[in-house]
């Protein structure tokens, strides 16, 4: 073989290594290409997302959705995807105090949302969680101050939604988790709280089983600013399906509480820019005409922080038509 040919097949060889690493080293390059993707699911721990002038995916998020400002700290939006419409409200928590309205404690008997909204004059409305037969009693635990509706903490109810603490460093309201928060400790810092099923976790994961019936669902959630969000999808859909939906869809949810399902599934917003109800359906019901009135006992409603200081500095909304 002459010099000049092995000179040519070594300067071959010495490109092929510099041009590909990985002919020299096979092993540690299938170790690489063996590395499981991250689960689209679950979020990057703060420390580990990559430092970036970009947008943050939550900034992204928030310029796809059309959010009404219906006033400060109180948002409106309906998304719609093929087959599911979901009626969402974000509500910031500086800006405005959730109270618990309940039959048992004020008397008078369940109410119908927007007699709940004129009676402690609230923006939002949605349900408190079901009911036991008696048509006062939570399915799970429930307190505001020193009146108790539910004493009896349910093992199979994973979340909490609580407001108004006693502590100015802690969430003026949030969903507590029973599997991964201090969650007895907190809640005797909290003037409300309401136990319910949980859908989805902070991690994001989808704790309920696919199938069931179709029904209509209002929920609460709490998105990564933390802010609260009251939800209600608008035709009747499968558990499962929804909490699919809600992943999918730009609002940065983490925690959702199930609050109720069907006929008595509701949400109202009344603000003087929007005034709005939307009440739920069995998968049946769009067989049946005519209009339900749905009477309930017990309501999470939201209210603008200025009430707190000052009933007079609040705007008062009128008795709607």
């Amino acid at each position: 073989m002459s010099t000049v040919s092995v000179t040519f097949r070594t300067l071959v060889l010495v490109l092929l290594i510099l041009c590909c690493p990985a002919l020299c080293c096979p092993a540690q390059a299938g170790e690489a290409a063996a590395q499981p993707a991250a689960p689209v699911e679950q979020p990057l721990p703060a420390q580990e997302k990559p430092l970036s002038t970009q947008p943050s995916a939550a900034q992204e998020d928030d310029e796809r959705v059309a959010w009404l400002e219906l006033e400060k700290g109180l948002e409106y939006a309906e998304l719609a995807t093929p087959g599911f419409t979901l009626v969402a409200v974000r509500i910031d928590p500086h800006y405005f105090d959730f109270v618990l309205g309940s039959a048992g404690r004020d008397g008078g008997g369940a109410r119908t949302l927007r007699q709940w909204s004129e009676r402690h004059n609230l923006s939002v409305v949605i349900n408190a969680s079901m009911y036991l037969p008696d048509g006062l009693t939570s399915t799970g635990y429930m307190r505001s101050g020193d009146y108790i509706n539910n004493k009896r903490i349910v093992q199979r109810f994973g979340a909490f939604f609580v407001a108004q603490p006693d502590d100015p460093d802690l969430p003026r309201a949030t969903i507590l988790e029973r599997d991964t928060d201090i969650w007895r400790e907190l809640l005797s810092h909290y003037e409300v709280v309401i136990q319910n099923y949980r859908i989805i976790s902070s991690a994001r994961r989808i704790l309920w089983s696919p199938g069931g019936p179709l029904y209509s669902i209002s929920a609460v959630a709490i998105d990564g600013a933390g802010s609260i969000l009251f939800l209600h999808s608008k035709e009747p859909v499968e558990a499962y399906s929804f909490a699919q939906h809600l992943l999918h869809l730009p609002l940065d949810i983490r925690t959702v509480m199930y609050v109720e399902g069907g006929g008595q599934a509701g949400l109202l917003v009344r603000s003087q820019r929007l005034e709005r109800e939307h009440q739920g359906h069995n998968a049946v019901d769009f067989l049946i005409s005519g209009n339900r009135t749905v009477l309930l006992p017990n309501v999470i409603g939201a209210r603008p922080a200025a009430y707190r200081n000052s009933k007079a500095s609040a705007p008062v909304l009128q008795p709607l038509p």
